[in-house]
């Protein structure tokens, strides 16, 4: 998840800001010039989703309090990937084909157990009790809901979308790396994220994202995994709250984790093995 703002980075926010409007910069470069080129479509959608990210985190900066989560800059960061996803799926006419679909089109309503069981252990966290402040849980909510919202529109919706002209497999693998890569934009959130904890999500992310991608495509619907990566994220953010951010993972931490992420990532290959064309989304738009 794109984490909210808190203790400003150590980067200058001219220099932060610039870095991402490069990003972005590059990002349309690859979309317009290479934009029948799905591969490259795909990694053109990740600099402008983290592009954006960035930016926008450096253009806030200057409205941020030190030491607390500004929400409303937090919100604004968040909204600008959020409005460019939904301008390509409205231009390119992708909203069904990218998993946007009615309840009377999804298909495999068993799977949902899956991301029952996918929630089991991160749900377990709240025996820790919550720790998030009263007056922040609702926006803590909402902000998960969209940053999830946003992160699942582009790498199960676009992303997956763009490339699964390649196969079903090879665009789960290559949408599941890229979405773990999206998230070296936590690098600018806060001085307090070390580069290693991004790493580890990243990692993570990864694995966790060849589960999605292949619920979403065996379902024929991004609904759910929509929602099971909203409540994955939130109960660590309102268990662990501001603290997660400034975690530092052990080897123990990063095997168990990738235990957990390597579990579901081969249960998403063992759904794919037999893939077949019906999968794919009928109509292949350019």
């Amino acid at each position: 998840m794109a984490v909210p703002g808190l203790a400003p980075s150590s980067l200058d926010w001219r220099l932060q800001a610039a870095v991402g409007v490069l990003a972005v910069s590059a990002a349309m470069v690859l979309l317009l010039l290479h934009r029948d080129r799905p591969l490259v479509f795909a990694i053109g959608v990740t600099l402008l989703e983290v592009g954006l990210l960035i930016a926008g985190r450096g253009f806030v900066r200057p409205f941020v309090t030190p030491g607390s989560v500004t929400w409303l800059q937090s919100f604004v960061v968040i909204l600008l990937p959020a409005a460019a996803g939904i301008a390509i799926l409205s231009r390119r006419g992708w909203w069904m084909s990218a998993g946007f679909t009615p309840p009377s089109q999804w298909r495999r309503l068993r799977l949902l157990w899956l991301l029952g069981l996918f929630l089991v252990l991160p749900a377990l966290d709240l025996t820790r009790g919550i720790h998030v402040p009263g007056r922040e849980l609702i926006p803590a909510v909402l902000y998960v809901i969209l940053a999830t919202s946003m992160e699942e529109l582009f790498y199960r919706g676009i992303i997956l979308r763009s490339i699964i002209r390649y196969g079903v497999v090879p665009a789960v693998i290559v949408s599941s790396a890229l979405f773990g890569a999206s998230h070296v934009n936590n690098l600018f959130a806060s001085s307090s994220i070390a580069p290693v904890y991004v790493l580890d999500q990243a990692w993570v992310a990864a694995l966790i994202g060849i589960f999605l991608a292949a619920i979403r495509l065996r379902m024929n619907t991004i609904w759910p995994t929509i929602a099971a990566h909203a409540a994955y994220d939130l109960f660590s953010l309102v268990v662990y709250w501001i603290y997660a951010f400034s975690y530092r993972p052990t080897g123990a931490s990063f095997w168990l984790a990738t235990a957990f992420g390597g579990f579901f990532a081969a249960i998403g290959v063992f759904l794919l093995r037999k893939a077949r064309p019906s999968i794919i989304p009928t109509e292949l738009e350019t």
